[in-house]
């Protein structure tokens, strides 16, 4: 995990679900969304995609972990997770990848 972050690190902020944000969004810390986003978000720490939410756009960020849908660009420096639940279209760049069965992973990956 980033600069000493666990998931049990308490979270910095959250989107909750029905929320909707455009833009762009740069932060330390852990960072859960469970709304819709659609824009770049940019962080060296911890972005968790809940079951409800989801990313239209770019991520960069150092752990990743995906349970809802994402429609982008992606790069991780460090573990990108896509759960039984997450679904993934376009573009991955990762460093490492798990990705649990029943995912639907629909992108060009690039690991390593």
């Amino acid at each position: 995990m980033a600069r000493g972050t666990t998931p049990e690190t308490p979270l910095a902020a959250l989107l909750g679900k029905g929320a909707r944000y455009s833009g762009d969004l740069t932060f330390d810390g852990r960072v859960r969304v469970d709304g819709a986003f659609k824009g770049r978000i940019h962080t060296e720490d911890v972005l968790e995609i809940g079951e409800s939410g989801a990313v239209d756009g770019h991520i960069d960020a150092a752990t990743l972990t995906i349970a809802g849908s994402v429609n982008g660009a992606i790069r991780v420096s460090g573990l990108l997770t896509v759960l039984r639940t997450g679904r993934v279209t376009g573009e991955v760049d990762a460093a490492r990848i798990e990705v649990e069965p029943g995912a639907k992973l629909d992108a060009r990956v690039r690991v390593g």
